[in-house]
């Protein structure tokens, strides 16, 4: 068994502090939102729940999720809503120490939704969660896979699930193993990882670990097409040791709000969390830029053709950045007197009033237009 299976490591803390900071985003958002009656909740590789030095693994911090939200909006008078949880583990004896400690801390109660143990074949789990997430009404679903490894898993598989559309998927990859495997062969896993996504021969080569989660990235984007939005957090452990968690989602909302959990961790860039060691390079040093410039760099190309505020808002997004950015640097493009910004409803534009929003992307897309002078 791996360290990290019975030991909670650094790159493990980060990754359930991720999930913990979105499921909550996530969870205030749906019990919240009027045409949603239940939210699902599928951890398909849940393991034990607890590691051997006292770190809380993803069942206990979804548990601990739902219990807050939903006592916080009971007390703050605001509409609740059950969370069905499935904890799935291949071995039994996992899943038994989970509903243990669930028990034992009083994590769960009826009426918080129901919850459920299964202990399946991660191949197999896969269309039935598929279709119970395709059969019940008016509900979302929320898919974590942290598989030991990867051979199982597949971007077919989380396509099926994005294809439902009311699903979000969270995958936790080793990448620092698949990179260094990548020029040494391609073992089989790696070789039907790659084959399933891309052909192997239009598969880039990758001259650093990053290179390789921006290559993935970049090719489960092209496979899933425009509907879906893909992004990553990469988690440095040590120098070169890139380990990565990808998030998919058919919805810009639920997108958006992963980036915000995103960059409550990386306020410099978004893009990770790097391990605190004096020798070696955050992720910031390794990409020469700051978020300003960066984005910036972006919209003097972008928008060298005139762009409403919804298309704004979701380029900003698709960048990997909070909409909160964007009006930074266009506010920045303004004072230098590089943009023009266009009325097109009419309506008097508030000065440093952008528009880039969830709300204005739905109701109000086409409000003004923006281009370079």
């Amino acid at each position: 068994m791996k360290e990290s299976q019975h030991t909670m490591i650094e790159h493990s803390e980060v990754k359930v502090r991720l999930l913990n900071l979105y499921i909550k985003k996530y969870l205030n958002i749906l019990s919240r939102a009027q045409a949603f009656e239940k939210v699902q909740l599928f951890d398909l590789f849940c393991g034990e729940g607890i590691y051997e030095n006292g770190g809380e693994g993803s069942p206990i911090i979804f548990m601990k999720a739902i219990k807050e939200v939903y006592y916080r909006n009971q007390h703050e008078s605001q509409k609740t809503i059950k969370v069905d949880c499935v904890f799935n583990d291949k071995e039994p004896s996992k899943t038994e120490k989970v509903k243990s400690i669930i028990e034992q801390k009083k994590l769960h109660y009826p009426f918080l939704g129901d919850l459920r143990f299964k202990n399946i074949d991660y191949v197999t789990a896969l269309p039935l969660v598929v279709r119970q997430i395709s059969i019940v009404k008016n509900s979302k679903s929320f898919v974590f896979i942290d598989p030991y490894g990867y051979s199982e898993v597949r971007a077919s598989q989380i396509q099926s699930i994005l294809e439902t559309k009311k699903a979000e998927v969270l995958l936790f990859l080793p990448t620092q193993h698949m990179f260094r495997f990548e020029k040494k062969g391609r073992p089989t896993a790696l070789h039907s990882f790659i084959e399933d996504i891309v052909p192997q021969k239009q598969w880039p080569n990758s001259h650093t670990g990053i290179d390789f989660i921006e290559n993935l990235k970049s090719a489960f984007r092209e496979y899933l097409g425009n509907e879906f939005y893909v992004d990553s957090f990469i988690i440095t452990r040590e120098k070169n040791q890139f380990f990565c968690l990808f998030f998919f989602t058919s919805h810009i909302y639920g997108f958006e709000k992963m980036l915000d959990a995103k960059w409550e961790i990386d306020s410099e860039e978004g893009r990770g969390w790097t391990y605190k060691n004096p020798d070696l390079p955050t992720l910031f040093n390794q990409s020469g830029s700051n978020r300003v410039n960066r984005l910036e760099k972006f919209f003097l190309s972008f928008l060298k053709e005139s762009r409403t505020n919804a298309e704004i808002y979701a380029a900003t997004l698709h960048q990997g950045f909070r909409p909160t950015h964007a009006v930074e640097v266009l506010k920045g493009l303004s004072g230098q007197e590089k943009i023009s910004v266009t009325s097109n409803d009419g309506q008097k534009i508030r000065k440093g009033s952008y528009y880039i929003n969830y709300n204005d992307y739905c109701d109000r897309p086409n409000r003004i237009s923006i281009n370079l002078i």
